[in-house]
């Protein structure tokens, strides 16, 4: 889960983690020991907590009920650090080399970088004991594996990966929530094409060929069949045909027990050659190669002109796509849209095992002890079972309550969700919100079903048969000056390749031995060391 584009979906939510730095707010209270209660168990001393962000908060923005209730719980005050997404990895990589880092602050894990850091004292460590005294931390940060990981590794803790998910996993295996489509079931209906829960690449290409040519929508020349942006082409086209095809899996140990190089694989071409008939038949946008951010997914649910676009996995991508189409098109898309897995041509499901975190939580290696405890104890309530129940759904009583089964409903109104009433909410938020996704009521039951009864149908179809890339660790936390060069944006070359005049196999062995210099490197380091 490194590349922008799966990150993003989950940027909300996963950024909206407590990134402070502490400071006392007064040399009084500074003395006075930093984290003792009164009679009342409240906090004395009142801690000044700086937050750096991605999500900027405007004045006014957190004046509400939510924040104060964490500012008075833990007897903290709030200031603000904006740091723009784009930036971000560069400003946390200034901030740790130069010194300057906040106490806390939510970092995007690199490896190398990491090592380097902990090897040059750029990070803090933790007390031994941290696990005893902060169990709900302890037990959300042992579903990572990375935490455990980098432990044998530096003989201590010097980070917090954040878990995606803690106590709602959809499904076992864990597998992407990459590689789910949404397709306008109307216009299917009109050409004649069959709603499944999975679809080969070929599939959804005859059903982009048919509404191009039969034109449901009565839309002409502003159809898009097919409404994928570069990195969207790859996850629902050349990956379900090649799960070695991205980033996260480049790099695999095959099952002569060497390594090999995905994109170099004949299913990658398999998928390179179902992406240009796409293009060559107009059914991608001639430009889509151009497209940044939302330029795709709007073509559907804002314009409405689209015929299939890459949605994700998420239940909340479903409540969002509704919100969308409701506010910009006045319809209801229960009636219009279909999700569904994509498969390979030869009828297998391909995706990434999904590693169970992302991100994570580093401190100054300056911190005091007071402010890394006070921070430790507003993460830990926040993992708590209650902490989950405020952080995800509010306040019962007045977002949500419990009904006649002792189930929560939430009490917002239809169509708004907790960010609406309470902004750039971060407080304590250490497990990623697509854990409590699964189980929010705020988000409608259908949509829930759907998203998991999709997830175990992903997990279903990888072990029949499937061809899910495994998370390794040997490669993914093997760091090299080779490994760092041979870094490619695949959706750009692989766009760049189908673009080309002449024969696309000729062009892709070509483009494949200009790139032996910088991957034959990497290959030779990883069979080196980890090679059976």
């Amino acid at each position: 889960m490194n590349t922008k584009k799966l990150l993003k979906p989950l940027l909300a939510v996963a950024l909206s983690a407590v990134m402070v730095t502490v400071t006392a707010c007064s040399k009084d209270s500074a003395s006075s020991g930093g984290n003792e209660k009164n009679a009342d168990g409240n906090y004395k001393d009142k801690l000044k907590i700086s937050v750096a962000q991605t999500t900027e908060v405007k004045d006014g923005v957190l004046d509400n009920e939510f924040h104060k209730y964490w500012m008075d719980k833990f007897n903290v005050e709030w200031d603000y650090n904006y740091v723009q997404w784009d930036s971000w990895p560069e400003k946390l990589r200034l901030w740790i080399n130069s010194g300057d880092l906040p106490d806390v602050a939510s970092w995007n894990y690199v490896h190398g970088d990491f090592m380097n850091y902990v090897d040059q004292g750029l990070l803090y460590k933790f007390p031994d004991d941290w696990k005893e005294r902060w169990p709900n931390v302890a037990a959300a940060y042992k579903l990572t594996g990375l935490g455990d990981k980098l432990e044998e590794l530096t003989g201590g803790t010097y980070i917090l990966p954040k878990p995606v998910y803690y106590q709602n996993k959809p499904a076992d295996p864990l597998v992407n929530q990459i590689g789910v489509i949404a397709l306008r079931k109307d216009w299917a209906k009109a050409v004649g094409f069959e709603l499944k829960d999975a679809y080969t690449t070929s599939e959804l290409i005859h059903y982009a060929e048919l509404i191009k040519e039969k034109d449901p929508g009565k839309l002409g020349s502003k159809l898009v069949p097919m409404s994928y942006n570069a990195d969207d082409a790859l996850t629902n086209i050349i990956m379900a045909n090649s799960e070695h095809s991205r980033v996260e899996s480049a790099f695999y140990k095959g099952e002569d027990g060497k390594f090999h190089w995905g994109p170099a694989d004949p299913e990658t071409l398999t998928g390179l050659k179902l992406m240009q008939k796409a293009y060559k038949e107009g059914l991608l946008n001639p430009e889509f190669y151009t497209w940044k951010n939302n330029e795709g997914s709007d073509n559907f649910r804002v314009k409405g002109v689209a015929g299939i676009m890459s949605l994700g996995g998420l239940a909340s991508y479903r409540q969002d796509l509704d919100k969308n189409m409701q506010k910009n098109l006045g319809v209801s898309s229960d009636d219009l849209v279909h999700t569904a897995i994509v498969l390979g041509d030869d009828g297998k499901y391909r995706n990434l095992e999904q590693v169970n975190f992302w991100s994570s939580l580093i401190f100054s290696p300056n911190i005091s002890k007071e402010k890394f405890e006070r921070i430790m104890d507003i993460l830990d309530y926040s993992t708590s079972k209650e902490g989950q129940m405020l952080v995800n759904m509010g306040f019962e009583g007045k977002d949500w309550k419990y009904d006649d089964k002792n189930e929560p409903v939430s009490l917002l109104p239809e169509g708004t969700s907790l960010e609406d009433k309470y902004p750039a909410r971060f407080e304590g938020l250490y497990v990623l919100g697509d854990d409590f996704s699964v189980v929010n009521p705020a988000i409608k039951k259908e949509y829930r079903d759907r998203a998991v009864q999709l997830f175990q149908e992903k997990a279903k179809l990888g072990k029949e048969g499937g061809k899910l890339a495994a998370y390794d660790w040997d490669v993914q936390l093997y760091d090299s000056k080779a490994k760092s060069q041979a870094s490619f944006e695949y959706q750009n070359e692989y766009a760049n390749l189908i673009l080309q005049s002449g024969d696309l196999e000729a062009n892709w062995k070509k483009w494949v031995e200009s790139k032996q210099s910088l991957v034959q490197p990497v290959l030779d380091e990883l069979n080196s060391k980890f090679a059976k």
